[in-house]
C-alpha cells in the first residue's frame, strides 16, 4: 500500500502543481506533460539503467490529474477489463486507451497526443504479458476471489 501511495503521489502532486501553480493558463496541458514525465521517469529510471516499473498507478494518477471524471472512468474501465478477463495487462492497456477519445474531444490535439503517448508507453510495458495470453503462460488474477479470501 505504501508503494502504491508513493507511485500515485509522485505523479499526482507534480501534475496538479504544474496545472494549478506553475502553469495555470495551460490547465490540462500542463498536467498532461507533468504526468507523462512522471510515467516515463517511473518506467525508465536512469539510476536503474532504464529498467523500472510498468507504470499503471502513475498512469492512472496522470489521467486523473488531467480530468478527474474521465480519468476515474478510464480506471474503472481498466478494472472491469481485469475482472472480466482476469489478465492484468488487459486492464493496464485499457486504462489510457479509454481516455484517448474524451481527451481529444475536451482538451484538444496537444493533450490528445500526450495521452496517445501514455497509451503507447503502457502498451510497450505490457506487451510481453499480452503476448503470453494466447499461449496461456500469462498468470490469471481473480481479483474478486482474492478480496473474498482477504475478508475471510
Amino acid at each position: 500500500m505504501v508503494v502504491l501511495a508513493g507511485d500515485l503521489l509522485k505523479t499526482f502532486v507534480p501534475s496538479l502543481f504544474c496545472r494549478m501553480v506553475l502553469f495555470p493558463d495551460l490547465g490540462a496541458t500542463a498536467a498532461a506533460y507533468a504526468g507523462l514525465d512522471a510515467v516515463i521517469g517511473h518506467n525508465f529510471p536512469v539510476w536503474h539503467r532504464f529498467r523500472g516499473g510498468k507504470g499503471v498507478a502513475c498512469t492512472c494518477a496522470a489521467l486523473v490529474s488531467i480530468s478527474f471524471g474521465y480519468g476515474l472512468l478510464a480506471c474503472i474501465i481498466g478494472l472491469i477489463g481485469v475482472l472480466i478477463s482476469h489478465y492484468l495487462p488487459i486492464g493496464a492497456v485499457l486504462i489510457p486507451a479509454a481516455f484517448i477519445l474524451p481527451t481529444f474531444y475536451f482538451y484538444g490535439i496537444e493533450v490528445g497526443i500526450l495521452t496517445v503517448i501514455l497509451a503507447l508507453v503502457m502498451l510497450q510495458r505490457h506487451m510481453p504479458g499480452l503476448k503470453n495470453i494466447p499461449s496461456g503462460t500469462e498468470p490469471k488474477k481473480d481479483l474478486l476471489k482474492a478480496l473474498r479470501r482477504k475478508k475471510g
